[in-house]
């Protein structure tokens, strides 16, 4: 499904998501993602049905205002220790279905938000 033209100057806009992959400028990629304004790389995560706050680590280095978890095609809840662990840092938190999660992203970086997605594929 396409999500929407690219009206900002990110090079990190998400164009597309589907058939479990995430197309980004001209790239496509087929496996989970930390993704930022400025940066993209691979998210090595366990099992996101139990994330646990080391899976969060890498994501607290870009020192986000914002964090999007998108859970895959379904709707995963985190865990309290989550919850309190990212609110914690005055930080916050969202998890939605990926699909959601690379909309509500591109919004937040055409507004100037410092987000970051950690995207399951």
């Amino acid at each position: 499904m396409e999500l929407t033209l690219d009206p900002n100057k990110s090079k990190n806009f998400i164009r597309n998501y589907e058939n479990n992959k995430l197309y980004i400028g001209k790239t496509i990629f087929s496996h989970n993602l930390l993704i930022s304004d400025k940066s993209i790389e691979k998210w090595v995560i366990n099992d996101i049905n139990n994330l646990v706050n080391g899976d969060m680590e890498d994501i607290l280095l870009f020192k986000p205002e914002i964090i999007i978890i998108g859970t895959g095609e379904s709707q995963i809840m985190p865990s309290n220790e989550i919850i309190n662990f990212i609110h914690g840092k005055k930080i916050g938190l969202e998890f939605m279905i990926t699909e959601s999660a690379c909309k509500t992203f591109n919004l937040l970086i055409s507004e100037g938000r410092k987000v970051v997605a950690g995207l399951i594929v």
